[in-house]
């Protein structure tokens, strides 16, 4: 019995002593498995219209990346690259959010969506040119994302033909009534015009001012002007240039009227016309110098697609540690094999395109294995 009672206390004292040690196991093994699942976890760098944010996330996609950071994609955003792409330690997000913009364009009301971030930049995706244009905004305002309305009025060439000169005016109205206002061109109520005085103006337009002054009347009649083109060798083929604005001729006529019950009964030439004012030959020169950046059979891919994708289209872009660097993301080994100087954020975006052209020549869609596929 006494030799039974010992081994007990024996078994007692041994198992006191192993569950400190089991439970150290529990804990390590516990802690090694939350430190590999941290481990796993990757930085994404995500731009939202020019904002720049990190993520952290144990996802595999890019659409894993968005949802941790709970950003979500609308049909009218611009997103590189796209949510299937595997994230690498080198990815990073670009998210243009769309826009829609209420346009008036010379009282003409549309609907247009754009990803830009300010007027200037959102003329310029829509491709208006606005140059002496009014706006409704600044510039440089910045744009919400939602509930803007941008009127425009572009800045128009009229040309007048008054009591047998020309004269011609620059305005940004709508209507003949104001065009005339702006040209402080006064009517009497005799006169009469081509056009309505409601009708809208268009670039280019010529409104005839009949003076009439008793039963005598001055009518002017427009000769209209040649135009010219010459070549330039100092300008790139696709642009030209007026170097000569053309300008009408007029002839101006005098006429007896003789009106019966106040209506014109008879209208008779009271003297021969005379040439008031000789037309003169509009000269355009067009360009027939071949552009710099030009490599056939690479000009046509969409290079602005994979510039947005490499760096969100920024030409001074560097990546996390410093390798690649511009708009093509170019090492500055690769960037002087294709013949580039110095580095690639130091040389304007034509030339980085050019330089990738170069490079596109040489090895296809490889030097760029994610975003390749959308040139």
């Amino acid at each position: 019995m006494p030799g039974k009672l010992e081994q007990r206390r024996s078994l007692s004292k041994r198992s006191l002593f192993l569950r400190p040690v089991a439970l150290a196991a529990v804990v390590l093994a516990a802690w090694s498995g939350q430190a590999a699942y941290a481990a796993s976890a990757r930085t994404v760098t995500i731009t939202v219209d020019g904002q720049r944010s990190s993520v952290r996330t144990h996802g595999a996609t890019v659409g894993d990346a968005l949802r941790a950071a709970n950003l979500t994609v609308g049909s009218h955003d611009l997103l590189a690259p796209a949510p299937s792409t595997r994230l690498s330690n080198r990815t990073t997000v670009v998210l243009r959010r769309g826009r829609e913009i209420t346009l008036t364009v010379d009282g003409a009301p549309r609907q247009v969506w754009v990803t830009a971030t300010s007027v200037s930049e959102a003329l310029d995706q829509i491709g208006l040119r606005t140059a002496g244009a009014l706006l409704s905004a600044d510039r440089s305002r910045a744009l919400p994302l939602k509930g803007f309305s941008l009127d425009i009025r572009t800045r128009k060439s009229v040309q007048l033909l008054d009591a047998g000169k020309v004269r011609r005016i620059s305005t940004n109205a709508l209507t003949v009534q104001q065009a005339l206002h702006d040209g402080r061109v006064t009517l009497r109520s005799s006169d009469r015009l081509s056009v309505l005085r409601s009708a809208q103006v268009r670039n280019g337009m010529v409104i005839r001012i009949t003076r009439i002054r008793g039963s005598v009347v001055g009518e002017d009649v427009e000769i209209p002007f040649a135009t010219e083109r010459r070549p330039d060798s100092s300008m790139y083929t696709g642009t030209e240039k007026v170097v000569r604005e053309g300008r009408v001729g007029v002839v101006h006529r005098v006429y007896n009227l003789k009106y019966v019950n106040g209506r014109l009964a008879k209208k008779l030439l009271a003297k021969p016309s005379v040439r008031t004012a000789e037309p003169i030959t509009e000269v355009v020169a067009y360009g027939t110098k071949q552009r710099p950046y030009s490599v056939a059979g690479a000009d046509g891919l969409n290079w602005g697609a994979l510039a947005n994708c490499e760096s969100g289209g920024n030409p001074r872009a560097v990546s996390s540690g410093g390798n690649y660097r511009g708009l093509y993301q170019f090492t500055i080994g690769t960037w002087h094999s294709v013949g580039g100087d110095g580095d690639p954020v130091d040389a304007a975006s034509g030339e980085q395109t050019y330089r990738a052209k170069l490079l596109y020549k040489q090895r296809g869609r490889s030097p760029w294995p994610v975003c390749g596929k959308y040139l």
